[in-house]
């Protein structure tokens, strides 16, 4: 407690207390109201505008000395600084200065304020100390951002939000206090300015800290090798952090947990993960350079200054936490490019392809580059963000106001301007004086740790000390296979061991395809990314691992390991749910045969689909686990079942994640032409036809893609139960859920008549026993609120695309783009291509998107091909066809071999019969059930023309073949035959061929399941 006679001496300076006369209604500040001298008025070089200062409240030092300007000094070696005890006198001075000003300002009775300075004199001879009402409190906040002289966005402080949590008092109350702030703060992405304040510094305590700078901060790792992983600016937390417990990730962008202590100088430090639904991020992107996104780059949504104090009339608030809004420059200037932080603008200036010298002037085209890039980014994610232009200008205005009405407007020039744009801000130009004057934001007089190691009588660990662990080989040594096609996987195992080496384990150097993979000398842990190939096959990379599991004999679980821990493994699977029968089928054959050779699943397969756009963030979350799992020894011994496609929401996500991809896909499109290629009489599951349909651009841009490239279609959603889902949910016609228009996402991307989805079914009662969405909407017997109703959309399942073969060439015109359709039964896609009218008004307009294949024919014109199809099965040959047929060169042959129910059903006879044909092919015909003819398919076609088949393989050529799933079986089954009977080859030896053919490009198979109905999301050939 302040002594009585320290009390007494300070009141008899105020002139409310001691009785002295007023003057006015206020009493005056201690420090010269008056313009102290020498202080001249500013000039604004731009405009030419005198700004003239008419009074100052108390200043406090600001560093400087006679003849020495310590103006581009981070810290001053005098400034005052939050935490620092104060005497009697200074703590009365701040008090009658800031109660007097806030009185003032609110234009409240001096009769009230002589009462409340009888108040705060008798709280001070009482305890010494006082406390502010909640009223005192928010002016104080606000007006301490007001004087925040380093702050060129404070024009907006009387808008600032405190909450008030004096009254938290453990670690853990502070941590939830702090997550509630951050998502107050951040607002759904409008980020508002907010505080919030704990206990206040009590005279001779140790009051309450938080040691993050910022609530959300990322990591920084000091690696063996001296370099540093991460933000070097948050090296010392981090060290803390791993100190405290916390389990070190490497990565990039590690958000660090929260660390507080409580005050009172008994309190232990307490940490806390930040939640996920609490980290919110913005995904660094550019609006001209695709490339930029290969980058990595994100950032949290906001800053929340969290280790500065408030200095608010004698009472310093050492624990609080400040949200604004970012400066563009903050991010991308400072935290990203910076040397001393993240350092990317080498990065991007390679990128750009400049030369990395001082006369290119690459840096400032690289940092460019970079804000513009921050700044789009949030604009994309509807996040705020003000660009140094905007803040300048609006500084500019708040200045001159401030002097108008004020008399006054503190500003360290030094800070004030923003870090990139120079003069070329208005700012730049203008003259200000730096002063400090309270209420203040001050820097704290020591970090938090350093004051609870000083507490308990501990030294500082060196953080020098503290690294990524480097104790020689790793008895845990990780081995990565791989299974690619397209060097997809090879890419994605690479990634994956630059980021298990980057957190200091121990990885073999050279990546191992799975044909090579020895699983007897495996020595630890086994990580497998792959893709299927064709009908659900091991890729090119892979196809001879399945025969070395066999050749195993003996030894049937050679990953159980007598005697030693067993072989952990983790699989990551590329793949497309297009192809709904045989999505991800080797990745999961490869993680259950693993497990059955008696390995310790570490964690559940990993699935990429790229249809769904959730590679990226399947193959991050897979590599930031199965990092962990590695680090701390744990596994599962159980696959987790995948997710099944009918049960895929965007409940976990925002709707935004799960259909961005698709919406920046697919493009609005027509039907400008369809002629019947056969149609029978039947009705109803027996009736069967087939379309040549021909669509257009609704953008009037041409088609790009290859021969053998397929054209996805989303279902159409008819207008009447999208606007069904619009009254049962009280939406408007216009309204947004995370960003998106729910319109849009109604009609063309959630697929209403899909099975509900287990959120779905959770969110409306008595929902279980439906079949669709929709019916389960229909059951909903209350008014949804809006964040109900959010729910309800974010968990509807979205839309699979139907994948049809394109059925033509660029070459014969790029305005239009061939299909070839079958007719099934209550066909969504099929139907809705087939009964809309052509080029016209009432037209459905169909979301459609190039999907790219590998089953493409031979850049060389002159290689001959065998062509194997059936039913629609054609369409991407014909494609082929008119290709070779363009070509200038000399063509190489072409001999096909076709199968149809009969001769009603033959596709394209106009083009297909001998007289249309080009002279370099020649058809083979196999009718299935053509009335008095045997049954004939393409097999039997094959076997009985082996001796051609032969010799055009042994000249080099390429077979292709499209068709059903069992026809693709057959045909294998034949060419094993043919080889066999034809060539005189052993079982080895055909496999060996075959294999050979594969790996050369020149056996290629497209295949798909058969169907009567397209209801199901993926289908044939005409609907996969």
């Amino acid at each position: 407690m302040a002594p009585v006679a320290s009390v007494s001496n300070a009141v008899s300076q105020c002139p409310v207390m001691s009785g002295r006369p007023l003057k006015g209604n206020y009493p005056q500040y201690h420090g010269k109201p008056e313009i102290p001298h020498g202080m001249a008025k500013t000039l604004n070089l731009a405009s030419g505008k005198l700004q003239e200062p008419v009074s100052m409240p108390t200043t406090f030092p600001v560093g400087c000395k006679e003849n020495i300007c310590h103006g581009s000094m981070m810290v001053k070696h005098d400034e005052p600084l939050g935490g620092m005890e104060r005497t009697m006198e200074e703590f009365w001075s701040e008090a009658e200065e800031y109660l007097a000003e806030y009185y003032k300002e609110n234009k409240l009775p001096v009769c009230d304020l002589l009462a409340r300075l009888k108040q705060v004199e008798t709280d001070l001879r009482n305890q010494g100390y006082y406390t502010h009402t909640y009223d005192e409190l928010s002016f104080g906040v606000k007006t301490a951002w007001r004087n925040a002289r380093r702050c060129i966005m404070r024009s907006q402080w009387s808008t600032m939000n405190t909450i008030d949590c004096r009254d938290v008092t453990t670690g853990e109350e502070m941590i939830e206090a702090c997550l509630r702030h951050i998502e107050i703060a951040n607002n759904g992405g409008r980020v508002k300015p907010t505080t919030t304040i704990f206990p206040q510094k009590f005279p001779g305590k140790e009051s309450a800290r938080i040691w993050n700078a910022q609530l959300m901060r990322y990591a920084g790792y000091k690696m063996p090798d001296g370099s540093i992983l991460g933000d070097p600016m948050n090296i010392e937390l981090t060290n803390r952090a791993i100190e405290l417990g916390w389990k070190p990730k490497y990565g990039r962008f590690d958000v660090l947990p929260i660390i507080v202590v409580p005050g009172g100088g008994q309190g232990e430090p307490v940490m806390g993960e930040i939640p996920k639904e609490n980290i919110h991020e913005v995904k660094i992107t550019h609006p001209t350079l695709p490339w930029f996104e290969e980058l990595g780059l994100r950032w949290n949504s906001h800053p929340a200054v969290s280790n500065l104090t408030l200095s608010i009339g004698g009472i310093d608030y050492t624990c609080c936490a400040f949200s604004g809004w970012f400066l563009c420059n903050e991010v991308a200037t400072r935290d990203l490019a910076d040397e001393q932080r993240y350092n990317v603008l080498p990065a991007i200036g390679r990128g750009l392809g400049l030369p990395l010298s001082n006369r290119s002037l690459w840096k400032d085209r690289a940092v460019l580059e970079l804000n513009q890039a921050v700044l789009h980014s949030y604009d994309l994610a509807k996040v705020t963000m003000v660009d140094h232009h905007s803040a300048s200008d609006s500084f500019v205005r708040y200045y001159e106001k401030e002097m108008k009405i004020r008399g006054h407007c503190p500003g360290d020039w030094v800070w004030i301007v923003p870090p990139t744009g120079g003069s070329t801000t208005k700012v730049y130009h203008q003259e200000m004086y730096n002063y400090l004057i309270k209420p203040a934001v001050l820097l704290p007089i020591e970090e938090g740790w350093t004051t609870y190691f000083r507490r308990i009588g501990r030294t500082l660990p060196s953080d020098d000390n503290i690294t990524a662990q480097d104790d020689g080989e790793d008895p845990n040594l990780i081995t990565i296979a791989y299974g690619t096609e397209t060097g997809s996987s090879l890419n994605f195992a690479k990634r994956l061991q630059e980021h298990l080496q980057s957190r200091s384990l121990e990885v073999v150097e050279s990546l191992v395809e799975l044909n090579d993979l020895d699983l007897t000398k495996l020595s630890s842990t086994l990580v497998v990314v792959t893709s299927s190939f064709g009908d659900g096959e091991a890729p090119s990379d892979a196809d001879l691992f399945s025969e070395h599991i066999d050749d195993l004999g003996s030894s049937p679980r050679p990953l159980e390991r007598v005697g030693a821990n067993p072989v952990r493994f983790a699989v990551f699977g590329l793949g497309n749910s297009i192809w709904t029968k045989t999505y991800q089928q080797f990745p999961r054959w490869v993680d259950q045969t693993l497990e059955r050779l008696g390995g310790s699943r570490i964690l559940p397969l990993g699935e990429g689909d790229e249809t769904a756009g959730t590679t990226e963030i399947a193959f991050a979350e897979f590599t930031r686990a199965l990092s962990i799992a590695i680090e701390v020894g744990t596994e599962t011994h159980n696959s987790k079942a995948s997710p099944s496609l009918e049960e895929e929401s965007a409940l976990s996500k925002p709707l935004g994640s799960s259909m961005g991809s698709m919406q920046e896909k697919f493009v609005d499109t027509s039907l400008v032409g369809r002629r019947a290629l056969f149609e029978n009489d039947a009705k109803g599951s027996e009736h069967r036809a087939v379309y040549h349909l021909e669509l257009a651009r609704k953008d009037g841009q041409p088609w790009t893609y290859d021969e053998g490239d397929y054209l996805s279609i989303l279902p159409v959603t008819a207008n009447i139960e999208a606007l069904e889902v619009y009254y049962k949910l009280h939406l408007e016609y216009d309204t947004v859920v995370d960003g998106k228009n729910v319109r849009d996402l109604l009609r063309n991307y959630i697929d209403l008549h899909a099975p509900p989805t287990r959120e779905l079914l959770s969110l409306v009662p008595d929902s279980q026993s439906t079949t669709t969405a929709l019916d389960a909407i229909r059951l909903i017997k209350f008014t949804p609120t809006i964040e109900q109703a959010s729910q309800i959309l974010r968990a509807l399942p979205i839309k699979r695309p139907r994948v049809f073969s394109i059925a033509g060439s660029t070459t014969r015109g790029s305005a239009t783009i061939s299909l070839t359709v079958a007719e099934l039964y209550k066909g969504r896609v099929s139907g809705s291509l087939i009964h809309t009218p052509v080029a016209s008004f009432h037209s459905v307009t169909f979301k459609t998107c190039i999907q790219r294949s590998k089953f493409h024919p031979p850049s060389d014109p002159s290689v001959p091909l065998i062509l194997v199809a059936t039913g629609t099965g054609v369409a991407p040959f014909r494609g082929f066809v008119q290709r070779r047929a363009a070509s200038h060169e000399n063509p190489g042959k072409i001999l096909a071999f076709f199968g149809f129910r009969g001769q009603h059903e033959h596709l394209y006879t106009d083009e297909l019969n001998s007289a249309n044909l080009p002279p370099f092919m020649r058809v083979l015909t196999a009718y299935s059930r053509e009335p008095g003819q045997s049954r004939a398919y393409v097999q039997d076609l094959l076997m009985h023309y082996m001796a051609d088949v032969i010799g055009m393989l042994d000249s080099g050529a390429a077979i292709y073949v499209c068709g059903s799933h069992e026809m693709g079986h057959g045909v294998h089954d034949t060419l094993i035959k043919i080889m066999k009977e034809g060539k005189g080859l052993g079982d080895e030896e055909t496999r060996a061929y075959l294999t050979k053919l594969k790996r050369e490009g020149r056996l290629l198979a497209d295949t798909y399941t058969k169907g009567k109905t397209d209801t199901d999301p993926v289908l044939p050939q005409g609907e996969q």
